[in-house]
């Protein structure tokens, strides 16, 4: 049984954010597909980003927040959230 979620007007396969394979790039370098966990502080400190066919978004590997245009629009309040999840 797939997750879906409603984002927008696009019915998003949350399980495509799961299959991420990790690599050292700057998140605003991301391909599809990818994922990274920031080295060092700031805004992502304590969370991975990713990148799927409908944009970039904060995980953990308990959960992951919709997706956005670039890694500079994900909300600080969403990673932080993202980040309390653990």
């Amino acid at each position: 049984m797939q997750l879906e979620e409603l984002v927008g007007e696009k019915m998003v396969d949350k399980s495509l954010t799961g299959n991420v394979e990790l690599v050292d790039k700057a998140p605003e370098n991301l391909e599809i597909g990818e994922g990274t966990f920031p080295a060092g502080g700031g805004k992502f400190r304590g969370v991975s980003v990713g990148r799927n066919d409908y944009g970039y978004f904060a995980f953990t590997h308990r959960t992951n927040s919709r997706e956005f245009n670039t890694p500079a629009d994900i909300p600080d309040e969403t990673v932080t959230f993202v980040r309390s999840t653990g």
